[in-house]
């Protein structure tokens, strides 16, 4: 059973206050944060949602940081609200949305469980990951708690504000999940403003090239998942989410989000998954899903054939293999040099090229805005052309607007000159 904290200052991981003194998770998030929405309809809509339990207390932020966030949506209206949906446990919450905080923005966490019983407790509170609630479980009590703030932004008094909900791993797909119903059941407009809202969602396991994708097509896996509470559901479906601006951001070599599969390899294929998911996913390697600002090169752009979603494509330096080699001789104070991780690179880039998302290899169709169109012929997973080397050249990056995909583009491209 799913059971609140009622206090904050615990030393586990995802703790967001430290006061010395009990807090309760319904503390009004005025106190909780650093930064205020401006119109007073906005602060109770806020108040409401934490005292019922929605939102959890967050982390100030000196909003000092670099703006990933504003270069990524362009211009809006109005002051940004960011309501973030964690990761299963999620000790990379406040690094990763660091960029997206810069000028305070106010920012509310979803409090639900984080947890993939048996196996992590995450936030539920359960003494033992074994009584801890399933990923499903989990994930389907953020989904209510994302429709819950959906509905409560899109019926406020007056004004509503821009809200940009954001979601990491099992928050991703339950963000995404909370999306596609509140699309489904927004006839009155009272489900989600989607002329006021983004839906960024950070490694999401059911991206058209991620774990849910893959497993979709492999019976004996999508079984031994079901087996663990976490249901076979595939590819998300960009057509479900309508003119709703979504993106979707994947680090090449996050198996989360870009699961690497050769069907006569698969034990290599798993140690590089292995490898990018301790490097990539869960933050440990030089770049993740928390320093996407710093990446040497701009995203490779992709959009979804039906719909209104916009895939963001970042590729790092290093092989997966690379970057676990650099963190282990880290950790282990073994010296190395430049020359060395060159050298590695190149043994890991030629031992398994890695699948990198692309038209070609996606579960849904997808388009690239900087060629014409080509049909997708290879199924996901399979052994593709489209190895990190060989990457499109990369168009700028932009959250999609409810506005055409490709305006949408060259309009975020005139405002960053």
């Amino acid at each position: 059973m799913y059971r609140l904290r009622k206090s904050v200052g615990s030393a586990a991981v995802g703790c967001a206050l430290c006061v010395g003194t009990v807090v309760p998770l319904a503390l009004s998030s005025t106190t909780a944060h650093a930064g205020v929405p401006s119109a007073e309809a906005t602060q109770h809509t806020v108040d409401g949602l934490a005292a019922s339990g929605v939102f959890r207390p967050s982390e100030p932020d000196d909003g000092t940081g670099p703006d990933w966030l504003s270069t990524a949506i362009g211009a809006h209206n109005g002051d940004v609200l960011i309501v973030v949906t964690p990761g299963t446990d999620d000790g990379t919450l406040y690094p990763r949305i660091r960029d997206f905080r810069a000028g305070d923005r106010p920012t509310y966490i979803i409090d639900y469980p984080e947890a993939i019983g048996p196996i992590i407790s995450g936030r539920s509170g359960a003494s033992l990951p074994i009584f801890a609630p399933s990923y499903d479980e989990s994930r389907d009590i953020a989904v209510a708690q994302n429709l819950k703030a959906m509905h409560a932004f899109a019926t406020q008094q007056g004004e509503n504000p821009t809200v940009v909900y954001t979601g990491f791993s099992q928050g991703a797909e339950a963000l995404g999940n909370a999306a596609e119903q509140a699309v489904a059941n927004n006839a009155d407009g009272t489900a989600i403003d989607v002329d006021k809202s983004y839906v960024l969602l950070i490694s999401d396991p059911r991206s058209p090239w991620g774990l849910k994708a893959w497993a979709a097509d492999h019976a004996a896996v999508a079984g031994l998942m079901e087996m663990f509470g976490a249901e076979s559901n595939g590819a998300r479906d960009p057509k479900a989410t309508g003119d709703l601006p979504v993106t979707s951001v994947i680090v090449v070599g996050d198996p989360v989000a870009n699961f690497q599969w050769v069907w006569n390899r698969p034990v290599s294929s798993l140690l590089v998954d292995a490898a990018g998911f301790l490097t990539v996913h869960t933050g440990l390697g030089e770049q993740n899903y928390g320093n996407l600002i710093d990446y040497s090169q701009e995203p490779t752009v992709l959009h979804s054939a039906d719909g209104n979603t916009t895939y963001l494509v970042y590729t790092p330096k290093h092989h997966p293999l690379t970057a676990l080699a650099v963190l282990i001789n880290t950790r282990l104070g073994i010296p190395f040099d430049d020359d060395d991780v060159a050298r590695w690179d190149s043994v890991n880039n030629a031992f398994y090229p890695l699948q990198a998302p692309g038209v070609q290899n996606a579960a849904v169709d997808v388009v690239d805005p900087t060629a014409a169109r080509t049909a997708p012929t290879d199924k996901p997973g399979s052994v593709s052309g489209a190895a990190v080397a060989n990457t499109p050249t990369p168009a700028p990056a932009a959250l999609s607007t409810n506005t055409d995909w490709s305006n949408s583009i060259s309009n975020f491209s005139s405002d960053r000159k």
